[in-house]
């Protein structure tokens, strides 16, 4: 089987993000649960860097909404309500399972690839006379600080390399998987 262009999978990765946004309660819980632990065997370490750069965010958002939203009190937790306890697990669910997702993505894509696909997915700017790829190579130059911080480079002196791929059947398939994902959006 040959590897999905780039482009292909962030716009899985999109409509998967997409479609959860939509749903909460029992389901997202266990989209989330399931897509933590696929990252945890697959992607652990960006999975770790990831919770860890959040977790303030993460706490942030658990506060503003349980203590902030208006509703009935919960007499063993003073100050938070109930609606507000489900708003702060639902929103913090969802930030997990975005950094989880995310994490996935980068396992799977190089800083380059990553590049050559939002590239890819740029296209359309050119009708309003944006450069696709002035972005791509700023968002290279960025990657390569972080990749540079991290000790791995991934731009060769002054040229950057993106890889020519084209769209295949795996490409279809994944589209095909996107747009019913985002079709659960009406449902």
């Amino acid at each position: 089987m040959r590897t999905p262009h780039p482009a292909s999978l962030i716009l899985l990765w999109l409509a998967l993000l997409a479609a959860t946004a939509s749903h909460g309660g029992p389901l997202l819980l266990l989209v989330t649960l399931a897509l933590v632990l696929a990252a945890l065997v697959l992607a652990a370490p960006h999975l770790h860097r990831l919770l860890r750069r959040s977790r303030w965010l993460l706490l942030t958002l658990f506060v503003l909404f349980a203590w902030m939203t208006p509703g009935t009190p919960l007499p063993w937790l003073p100050g938070i309500s109930s609606e507000g306890l489900q708003l702060a697990a639902e929103h913090v669910l969802r930030l997990v399972l975005a950094l989880a997702t995310l994490a996935l993505v980068l396992q799977i894509l190089s800083p380059v690839a990553l590049v050559a696909g939002i590239r890819s997915l740029l296209a359309p700017l050119a009708a309003f006379g944006l450069s696709r790829d002035r972005i791509a190579v700023r968002l290279a130059l960025t990657l390569e600080e972080v990749e540079r911080a991290r000790g791995a480079a991934g731009v060769q002196g002054n040229i950057l390399h993106l890889p020519q791929m084209r769209f295949g059947a795996t490409d279809a398939l994944l589209g095909v998987l996107a747009s019913s994902l985002l079709a659960t959006l009406w449902l």
